[in-house]
């Protein structure tokens, strides 16, 4: 209309369209619905691992408790029955039967302590795995008069293996530690680990009687060195002569 309030003879019209802003745009809600059931299942997920890891070690737990614990307590119950009823009538093959429960219980309590230390969460670093390394060696050497040498490199501090890893790489190590101790009459020993391309070396050498490989006994662990470091899907190679010393080298994939 004009300003006299009439209308004009002809009328332009304009045709046109309001865009809503892109929050009420179909594209804008799918996403936002798709999104809240991603975050929902990823949700969802973690509890889940949370509870399977719960559970996982829960049954390690007990696989480790049976395995270790076990057979142990069974050998210490048979032997104090035997020792029960010879007290009166042997007792020298008593005091041969207390002898064996008292070695017996002292494993068990070394094999508890393993697994204690394993599961524990401040212990989820290479550098308490080093320590722990250090101070046993340190203890079963030293009562032995052998010199001990421990060298580790700086980056492996900041490795972070599983539990598994770290229980079985310090077993194997206490294994060859407890070898060396017993078996070799060494004057010195020598420990190196190294780390590169993610594999972790292990060198632990001695300079005593050695043995011969293939007459072994497998008293001594060797078959459980080697079973736990094909579970970490790693190498061990053992090296050994009589009057040579003895070489072991573990190799195994850390990230």
């Amino acid at each position: 209309m004009n300003l006299q309030g009439l209308e004009p003879d002809e009328i332009t019209s304009i045709d046109f369209r309001i865009r809503p802003p892109f929050y009420r745009t179909w594209w804008f809600i799918a996403l936002i619905l798709f999104t809240g059931i991603g975050m929902a299942y990823f949700i969802y997920r973690l509890k889940v691992n949370r509870i399977l890891a719960v559970e996982n070690l829960r049954i390690k737990v007990a696989r480790d408790l049976h395995d270790d614990m076990g057979s142990t307590l069974s050998t210490i119950n048979i032997l104090s029955s035997m020792a029960k009823s010879k007290m009166n009538s042997d007792t020298v093959t008593s005091s041969n039967y207390l002898t064996k429960i008292t070695d017996n219980s002292q494993r068990m309590m070394e094999a508890m302590d393993d697994i204690v230390w394993s599961i524990k969460p401040d212990n989820d670093n290479m550098h308490r795995v080093i320590a722990r390394m250090r101070e046993y060696a340190t203890g079963i050497l030293e009562a032995k008069n052998i010199e001990f040498d421990f060298q580790v490199e700086d980056k492996i501090n900041d490795l972070k293996p599983d539990m598994e890893a770290r229980r079985d790489l310090f077993l194997i190590f206490k294994e060859a530690i407890n070898n060396i101790a017993k078996y070799s009459h060494a004057k010195r020993a020598e420990v190196q680990l190294t780390y590169k391309d993610k594999w972790l070396q292990m060198q632990i050498m001695d300079n005593g009687i050695g043995f011969d490989i293939e007459k072994v006994d497998s008293g001594n662990g060797l078959d459980n060195m080697v079973k736990r470091a094909s579970k970490m899907k790693g190498t061990l190679k053992i090296d050994s002569n009589p009057d040579l010393g003895t070489e072991i080298c573990l190799n195994v994939p850390v990230r």
